[in-house]
This record gives structure tokens, sequence and C-alpha cells, in this order.
């Protein structure tokens, strides 16, 4: 595959040379066959320069892959990405528009328990936030480095099943809590026994779902720095350091 890879790196310096001659003659129709040569050759190039990169990193995980099941961190990370993604985008897009559509309700409603609905809200918050922050740390583990080691993915595996779980149950939980507020919802009768509108309820306080939300949002947000701040006092804040330049200059 190296003498596959140095045929290629000389012929492409060759083609764009014959490109160049072609285009200062005028030559249209053999201008483009040369670019399509090219092309084709360059795209072949990085097909196998791909494979000798994932062979390298292949042999370096060997011994890592045969006592975790998966070579390295990026490998864990994209085929984890595989089996929950659509659970946690489903979840995350249920509720967000649930907390957008109760917190609506919360300060237009004219009937109904507004502190069942608070309660509703701040689970739907946590069903939007556990798994968008997932989301975002499968993302930003796929694009570390595939040599990155990875010594403890059953751990990290489980804490995932956890919080795919738990925001599930938190979006489900603020379903039932919704239509407990139908439940409860009662017509009062007047003096002539005539039903009348029914009012605003405040028997369940409303204060303590403002702690349940918050409580979900830093909970997050402090694992996602945990694993962040993990990963580059292992591998060292040059690492840091480089992945922010990094990026600031793309």
């Amino acid at each position: 595959m190296k003498e596959e890879i140095e045929g290629c790196n000389t012929m492409l310096p060759s083609l764009r040379r014959e490109r160049l001659e072609c285009l200062a003659q005028h030559r249209t129709e053999e201008f483009f066959l040369k670019l399509e040569q090219s092309q084709r050759l360059q795209s072949h190039l990085d097909d196998l320069k791909k494979s000798v990169e994932d062979r390298r990193i292949s042999s370096q995980t060997r011994a890592v892959a045969k006592r975790t099941g998966y070579h390295g961190f990026v490998d864990w990370a994209e085929r984890i990405s595989r089996t929950h993604e659509n659970v946690l985008q489903t979840t995350a897009q249920v509720g967000f528009v649930g907390a957008g559509l109760t917190y609506g309700s919360i300060f237009s409603a004219s009937r109904g328990n507004i502190g069942l609905m608070c309660y509703a809200f701040a689970l739907f918050v946590c069903g939007f936030i556990i798994p968008t922050v997932a989301l975002a740390l499968l993302k930003w583990a796929s694009l570390r480095p595939k040599d990155t080691v990875f010594t403890s993915p059953y751990t990290w595996t489980l804490a995932l099943n956890i919080s795919t779980y738990a925001s599930v149950a938190a979006v489900g939980s603020a379903i039932c809590l919704l239509n407990l507020t139908l439940y409860l919802l009662s017509f009062p009768l007047d003096a002539s026994g005539q039903q009348e509108d029914p009012h605003l309820q405040f028997s369940i306080s409303p204060s303590p779902a403002g702690s349940v939300s918050l409580g979900g949002l830093s909970l997050a947000v402090g694992i996602a720095l945990f694993c962040v701040i993990t990963h580059y006092v292992a591998r060292g804040w040059d690492a840091f350091v480089h992945d922010f330049l990094r990026r600031y200059a793309s």
C-alpha cells in the first residue's frame, strides 16, 4: 500500500503539469479530462491514507479493544451514538416543544392547577437538557484524536443509559402531570346550581419546580465539565490549547 501511495504522489504533479499545458494551449476537452483524472487519483490517495491511518490506530488500540471491546474513545463514541442518537434526539425535541408550550400556558392560563403545570415545565426542561448535553458530549468525543485511549467504557455507557432513561422518564412524567391537571379540573356550582367557569388552582407551590429545572441543568453542565476536564487532564492541557487554537483558526 505504501508503494501505491508513493505512485499516486508521483502521478499527481505530472497530471497537474499536463493540465496547465492543456490550459495554456486552449485544449479545453483534454484539460477537463486531466482534471477528472486528477480528482479521481486524489480521492483514491485520500482513501489509501485513511486506510493506512485506520490500520495504525487499530494496531495501537488492539490491546484496549481486547479488554474493553472498543478501539479507543472515538470508537466508543461513534458506536454509542449510532444506538442512542435517535432516542436522545426524539426525547430532546419532545422536551423542547413541551417546555415551550407549558411555559406559555403557565403565564396565560385562566384555569387549571398552576403548580402542576410548573412541575411539568421543569420535567420537560430536564427532558430537553439532559439528552441535548449527552448528544453534544458524544459529538465532541467522536471528534477527538482516534488514538485516544478509553479505559472505562462500561461506566460511561451505564451513565449514558441512566441519563437516557431519566430523560425519557422526565418527559413521560411531565405528560402525566398535564393529564393530571385535566383530571383535577373542576367546575364549581353557583348559588343557582349552574356550573361556573373553573378558576386557577394554587394548591401546589410552583417555586420548587424551578429548583428541579435548575438542578437538572446544573447536573448536566457539571457532568459535561467533568468529562471535558477529565479528558484534558489525562491527555495534558497542551491538547486543550491545540484544540482551541485549531477551532479558532478554522
